[in-house]
C-alpha cells in the first residue's frame, strides 16, 4: 500500500489543530499554604536567639555566631503582568503571604537585642 497518497491528507487534517493559539491560562499566585521554605531560609527567619553561639577568643575577644539565623531573605514572584517582583523581609508570615499575592502584607521586624552580662 503507498501511504505517501495520504500524507497531503493528513497534513491538511493537522493545520487547523497546529494553528489554534493555545488558550491563556489566569495569571495565579501560589497558595499560601503551599509555599515552603527550606531549612537554611526557615534558620534565617529565626530570632529566636537559639542558635546563637558565643565563645570567647584567648585574646578575650568576645564574639557571637548567628549560625544563619537573624538573616533577611530575599522572595520574587511573578506578576500578572509578566515582571518578576522581589521583597526583602525579615519575617516568614509577610514572605509567605506576599508571595501569594496578599495586598496589605509588608511589615517591618524589630529586634530587640538583649545584653546579659556575665556574673563572676
Amino acid at each position: 500500500m503507498n501511504y505517501v497518497k495520504y500524507l497531503p491528507l493528513v497534513f491538511v487534517l493537522s493545520i487547523p489543530e497546529l494553528l489554534a493559539a493555545e488558550p491563556e491560562k489566569p495569571h495565579r499566585y501560589t497558595p499560601k499554604d503551599q509555599i515552603v521554605f527550606t531549612t537554611a531560609t526557615e534558620a534565617a527567619f529565626d530570632r529566636s536567639g537559639r542558635m546563637l553561639t558565643a565563645r570567647i577568643e584567648a585574646d578575650g575577644t568576645e564574639s557571637v555566631e548567628n549560625n544563619g539565623s537573624f538573616g533577611n531573605v530575599t522572595v520574587a514572584r511573578l506578576n500578572p503582568d509578566g515582571k518578576v517582583e522581589t521583597f526583602c523581609t525579615t519575617d516568614a508570615g509577610a514572605a509567605s503571604s506576599w508571595m501569594a499575592g496578599e495586598s496589605g502584607t509588608l511589615t517591618t521586624a524589630s529586634i530587640k537585642p538583649t545584653v546579659i552580662e556575665k556574673q563572676p
